[in-house]
């Protein structure tokens, strides 16, 4: 066998057989197998057919690579390798090649299995291994390097190759953060000893810079997931990208400094850069500043750059010049004869452009024209004047706020005219003697040309040529006047065109005072001089006043010490002379006219006018005895103290001193050892002090120590007494200098201190009563507090507080409680002891604060104002103001009425009073409530902004307005705030402050008897309706006999008043039909509206559903008993003409109406009844007078009416008016368990007001009240009960039978109630 080897060097022909190889790959079927340096193999050659070997020939051949080679390794039986076996058994398909420890050089590559036919040299079989030994690539390697540098958008080829792989690995570019392979050129090696490499071609840009590319190697004999991997990164040098700033385009305003800015971006960095405009240089830095734009700065400016990579960047930025607007006219002056059209243009340039062009003239505010071109036609005298041009442009300049650029020019219009007339300033000029003045002459029109002027003095009538001329010019100057300047001075303006109207005015000249006499400087009296007297005289323009005062202090007639007699004299030209007399003379001097010590004094007479002051002063000196001065006639020191014993007096002459000590006649002198010394100095106004000390003071040198002052006049002694320290003595005098609401001030007279600098003083106070005609009878009892003032108790049920004053006199005491009266007694207290009390005074704190009023109304129709005052103890009066003249833009109040309150200190009080002089009585269809902004003390202009806000609350109506203040009862100025009324019914439901013990004790009743209520509630329940079983079965039996109905519950129609008037009064009904006006109208609760009312049906407010089923049983019943009702009803009307009725058949109200206002505490609780009555008139208050006073006792128990009552009035009642108000609170708990008791004995005891007061007591009768009183006496009382119609005849006989029962069991529950 042969063996042939093909050995291809050249690269074409390595390619040529790598191509041959893939081909025969393609065609022929070849398994490829891996495996690894040093592994067995076995490469099955197997066929079915019988080749005999003597016929066939068998082979294995090899191809490898690098180089490429071709060769057999086993012919038949014989292997040409000693690494390899040979299994050969042809007789049986099997011709296996076995290779031992496979290698890379030897193994790699293509293994082939022949069979040929001798001699043909067919092949009748073949089979082909690709054998790949495995080997790993080494590590990329990456050219140009790791670090590869680029150029912007120049190519670059970064290519990564890795040799010793086996089979060729896969190589794979990846940008670096991304899982997306690149694209690339790949270039196989072939074998492991050649390089695989992978091409990666890229332009690089900006954003390229710094990034970085990941190369990836890997082949099969890499475990999974492993390969291998190297990046490189690119450093890009790009071209300058350059930016221009701050803002483009730059907006700055004109003076202002410009920085334009340039910032480059460009690698490599660039050392400078070009600013340009209009392609001349400017300036090679960075940031090119304009310290002070102007306008020839605007324009653009280029910034650029180059790094020298070939291409240059460049920017433009454009500076925009903001500048305010120049306006230009091009003559100052425009000179125009009256009547002429004048024409003036205004020239304006802005950035930005103006968004406003106008005309304005000095003088005349309201000149305003629009645009650049000023026109007047026909000018005159008066259009004469400068004339503004104003521009204006609103700029916004780079960082700053917007600016209002403003400019404007001047032109002066001249209309040439002869001057007007003339004025002269000042025009009441007042001049001093000595002083200059200057008078001005203008003339109005001034005149043009410019006119001349002309000053004349004291001229008389006309003008004429021969009147001499004073001076010429706008001003006339006099340097120093006197009393000879004064008088008349004229000015007139004159020029070509004629002349103007003369001024006049008056020149005062003023003297300031000027002495005629003096006082002497010194004079020296004696005391007991008499009719001593010193004179003053001075004269001046305008009369001088004149003053005497006396050591800083004015002398005044009242203090009894001085007679001042003045006179004054004129002596021409207004001048005045003043002379005064002081004299020492008056009713608190000795004999009236003798001096006195206290005379002594520097003494002044002081002359004023609205000049100047002047002013004389005298020293005067009295010669006096000594007086002595000192306090204390006693010192206090310890011993082995030095002691000062202190001798003070006043004297003039100056006194002489002598010292002795107790009955010792010798005279003390100052001793050698030190004991005694003695000294003397002088203090002003007099006065003397001796000192005597005592050193090392012993218990022998205690006594009476005596000093004796001695001068011509005479000598006294005094006694000063020497002992040891101890406790002060007892202050005295101590009275109250000053009361506030929460502080008192006191002062009192110190006792001797006992010797010790450090004592002090303490105050003990306490409450006490009220004196009681500064507080209110219910204010004196018991302590505690009531409302907002605390009420004193009875003398020693407070104890006394002590307050320390230190060393303080005056002493301020604070803080204490406003109107509240309290005992002040003090005493003094050292380490030694305490002193005894001082006298006791007592004071009484001022008020603070006056509340406002708690709720005011005023009801237009009665006229009626009702005011409810919260708990108080002062005692005040309320303040009642009317809005009137409300067509003024500011509100304007008048008082109309003062009413004197009775408040209580223990609960809410309510007044009402009838006032009928309101500024208006019209309907009023709109509340104001609420109160005013703030209070004042007084009434005046602090109440301004309240006032306007009252009237513009007022105008929606026309009615009037009304607010109350309280105040004060001996202090009228000192009020509270107002409280605005609400206008419509007088409605005022008393509150009253509880304390949270009663709060907490009503809470617990309240649900003690709401458990009450509930079982009384369940018992009457099931009685009623065994009731209304019994009834509905009477009321079957009775239906066929029903002959119609003759009355309905809710009738409004005139029939029932006709049926009225049948039993009765027939004219009355006539007119109550035809002519007879509507009942004054009613003001439910919580609307003030008016109720305009029909005559028909007028008086039906609101119509109540009948939603009870006893009361549909009392309709069926009330039509099976009309005739029993009938005759009843006549019955009733005939005793009623007789007795007036329950109310009074005559109760009548102007218009010829009566009411019946009935309440019941529950049934239902959502109406109220009114029932009015036709009678006839009574008196102008709508009262009968001769209503008994049973009448008024009926009333007074109007809220509990029996069914039989109601039977009678629905009988006399023409209409029904039924009025919503809101539930009462015990409405369903009492609904069906009312009992009514009116008509019995008035001792019983009944509930005259809401449950909440607990005020069980019988009222007792009054005068009769007319049925509107009577209604709005219900509405503000909470006596309005809920209607419920009247009873059938056989309902009331039930009810008769169990009146007495429900009677004891109701007084029973209100006793109850009661206690």
């Amino acid at each position: 066998m042969a063996t042939i080897k093909l050995l291809i060097i050249a690269p074409f022909g390595l390619c040529l057989m790598m191509l041959l190889l893939v081909f025969c790959s393609a065609v022929d079927a070849s398994d490829s197998l891996d495996t690894r340096e040093g592994v067995d193999l076995v490469l099955k050659c197997r066929f079915t057919e019988h080749y005999d070997s003597n016929d066939f020939t068998f082979y294995w051949a090899r191809w490898t690579c690098c180089p490429t080679l071709f060769e057999n390794v086993a012919i038949g039986d014989v292997q040409l390798n000693s690494n390899y076996r040979l299994d050969f058994r042809p007789a049986r398909g099997i011709y296996d090649l076995q290779i031992k420890n496979t290698s890379y050089n030897r193994d790699n590559g293509r293994f082939e299995c022949r069979i040929k036919a001798k001699g043909t040299g067919a092949d009748v079989h073949q089979e082909f291994y690709n054998l790949t030994v495995l080997t790993a690539p080494h590590p990329p390697m990456v050219s140009p390097g790791n670090i590869a540098i680029a150029t912007e958008e120049r190519p670059l080829e970064l290519t990564c190759g890795s040799i010793g792989g086996s089979p060729d690995p896969m190589i794979t570019w990846y940008r670096e953060g991304s899982n997306v392979p690149l694209q690339s050129y790949a270039l196989k090696g072939g074998s492991k000893n050649h390089y695989t490499n992978a091409t990666l071609q890229i332009v690089p840009r900006r954003a390229d810079d710094g990034v970085k590319y990941k190369c990836v190697v890997w082949n099969r004999a890499m475990p999974e997931g492993h390969s291998l991997e190297t990046t490189v990164a690119l450093n890009v040098n790009y071209y300058p990208r350059v930016e221009v700033g701050p803002q483009n385009p730059l907006r700055i305003e004109r003076d202002h400094i410009a920085k334009l800015d340039c910032r480059v971006d460009a690698k490599p960095m660039v050392t400078s850069v070009r600013w340009s405009r209009n392609g001349q240089y400017v300036s090679a830095t960075p940031s090119h500043t304009i310290y002070r734009v102007s306008r020839h700065h605007a324009g653009k400016y280029t910034c650029s750059a180059d790094n020298g990579l070939g291409k240059t960047g460049e920017k433009d930025i454009v500076l925009d010049v903001l500048y305010a607007p120049v306006v230009v006219i091009e003559s100052k002056t425009h000179e125009a004869e009256e009547g002429e059209t004048v024409l003036v243009r205004c020239n304006v340039t802005a950035n930005p452009p103006p968004i406003t062009i106008e005309w304005l003239k000095e003088g005349a505010p309201d000149f305003r024209y629009t645009g650049e071109l000023l026109t007047l036609v026909s000018v005159r005298a008066e259009h004469a004047g400068n004339y503004i041009c104003r521009s204006v442009n609103i700029m916004q300049p780079y960082n700053s706020k917007r600016v209002e650029g403003v400019g404007n020019s001047t032109v002066a219009l001249l209309v040439r005219h002869r001057p007007g007339q003339a004025y002269i300033t000042p025009n009441k000029p007042v001049v001093h003697v000595g002083n200059g003045v200057t008078l001005s002459c203008s003339a109005n029109p001034p005149g043009w040309p410019v006119p001349q002027y002309r000053w004349f003095r004291d001229m008389d009538g006309e003008m004429s040529n021969t009147q001499k001329i004073l001076a010429q010019g706008p001003q006339y100057s006099i340097p120093k006047a006197h009393l000879g300047s004064e008088g008349k001075y004229h000015c007139h303006a004159v020029n070509e065109l004629g002349i103007g109207k003369m001024a006049t005015i008056i020149l005062e000249v003023h003297q300031p005072p000027q002495f005629l006499a003096k006082l002497q400087q010194h004079q020296t009296r004696r005391v007991g001089d008499v009719d001593y007297a010193v004179t003053c005289s001075a004269k001046g323009k305008p009369t001088p006043l004149i003053r005497w005062i006396k050591d800083g202090t004015e002398i005044l007639p009242t203090r009894k010490m001085y007679d001042i007699r003045t006179t004054p004299s004129d002596v021409g030209g207004g001048v005045i002379t003043v002379q005064s007399i002081l004299k020492f003379r008056g009713k608190g001097r000795p004999n009236g006219n003798q001096l006195v010590p206290g005379d002594r004094g520097l003494y002044t007479c002081l002359y004023e006018n609205e000049v100047n002051s002047a002013n004389s002063s005298m020293h005067l000196r009295i010669e006096h005895e000594p007086i002595v001065l000192h306090q204390y006639n006693k010192v206090a020191y310890d011993v082995r103290e030095s002691a000062e014993v202190v001798c003070k007096v006043q004297a003039y002459p100056k006194p002489e001193f002598q010292w002795q000590f107790g009955n010792n006649p010798s005279p003390l002198t100052m001793s050698s050892d030190g004991h005694y010394e003695i000294s003397t100095r002088m203090d002003n106004n007099d006065v003397y002090i001796s000192v005597l000390r005592i050193g090392h003071l012993l218990h022998s040198d205690y006594g009476e120590y005596t000093c004796r002052a001695v001068n011509p006049l005479d000598a006294i002694r005094t006694q000063i007494r020497l002992q040891p320290k101890g406790p002060p003595e007892r202050p005295t005098s101590l009275k109250v200098l000053e009361v506030a609401h929460n502080y008192v001030v006191l002062g009192w007279m110190p006792g001797f201190n006992g010797g010790l600098m450090s004592t002090k003083y303490l105050v003990s106070y306490r409450r006490v009563a009220t004196p009681r005609e500064q507080l209110l009878s219910d204010c004196s009892g018991g302590g505690g507090f009531t409302g907002s003032y605390q009420i004193s108790p009875a003398s020693g049920a407070h104890e006394w507080i002590e307050f320390n004053c230190f060393r303080e006199n005056p002493c301020k005491l604070a803080p204490l409680d406003q109107h509240q009266s309290y005992a002040f007694k003090l005493y003094a207290l050292n380490s030694k002891g305490t002193s005894g009390y001082s006298n006791e005074v007592l004071a009484t704190t001022k008020v603070s604060k006056i509340p406002p009023p708690l709720h005011v109304t005023y009801d237009p129709n009665s006229h009626v104002l009702g005011i409810n005052v919260a708990a108080t103890c002062l005692s005040l009066i309320a303040v009642v103001e009317s809005l009137v003249n409300r067509q003024t833009p500011v509100a304007t109040w008048e008082i109309v009425d003062t009413l004197t309150l009775l408040p209580s200190g223990n609960e809410a009080t309510f007044k009402e009073a009838v006032i009928n002089h309101m500024a208006r009585t019209a309907h009023y269809t709109t509340a104001t409530s609420g109160r005013s902004l703030g209070g004042s003390s007084s009434v005046g202009g602090a109440q301004m902004g309240e006032d306007i806000t009252m009237a513009l609350a007022e105008t929606a109506g026309q009615g009037p307005s009304v607010r109350v203040k309280l105040c004060l009862r001996n202090n009228h100025e000192h009020c509270g705030a107002y409280a605005n009324a609400e206008i419509g019914k007088s409605y005022m439901p008393n509150s009253s402050t509880l304390t949270t013990s009663a709060v907490v004790a009503i809470v617990i009743a309240a649900l003690s008897f709401l458990l009450f209520l509930g079982l009384l509630y369940a018992f009457c329940r099931c009685r009623r309706r065994h009731a209304a079983k019994k009834h509905a079965a009477s009321a079957a039996a009775n239906a066929t006999s029903a002959t119609g109905k003759e009355y309905e519950l809710d009738s409004g129609r005139p029939s029932l008043v006709a049926q009225t008037t049948t039993a009765g009064s027939a004219p009355q009904s006539t007119s109550s039909i035809t002519g007879q006006p509507p009942p004054p109208p009613y003001y439910p609760t919580g609307s003030l509206d008016s109720k305009q009312l029909d005559t028909g049906h007028g008086m039906e407010l609101t119509l109540s559903a009948l939603h009870d089923p006893d009361e549909q049983l009392n309709m069926q019943q009330g039509e099976t008993h009309a005739a029993h009702y009938s005759t009843q009803q006549q019955q009733q009307q005939q005793q009623q003409k007789a007795s007036h009725g329950l109310y009074g058949a005559v109760q009548q109200q102007q218009n010829g109406y009566g009411y019946h206002v009935t309440s019941a505490i529950g049934v239902d609780g959502d109406s109220y009844q009114v029932l009015p009555s036709a009678a006839g008139h009574g008196d102008s208050n709508g009262r009968d007078p001769n209503a008994s006073a049973s009448s008024e006792n009926s009333y007074s128990n109007a809220r509990d009416l029996s069914q039989d009552t109601l039977w009678h009035l629905q009988a006399t009642a023409g209409q029904q008016i039924y009025v919503e108000r809101p539930p009462s609170a015990f409405s369903d708990a009492l609904a069906n368990c009312v009992v009514d008791y009116a008509g019995y004995s008035p001792h019983i005891n009944t509930v005259t007001s809401s449950l909440s007061q607990q005020n069980f007591s019988a009222q007792p009768p009054a005068s009769v009240a007319g049925p509107h009183e009577m209604l709005q006496a219900a509405q503000r009382y909470g006596t309005l009960r809920k209607a419920k119609p009247p009873l059938p005849p056989q309902r009331m006989e039930h009810q008769q039978q169990q009146k007495q029962q429900q009677q004891t069991k109701l007084a029973d529950i209100i006793q109850d109630l009661a206690n």
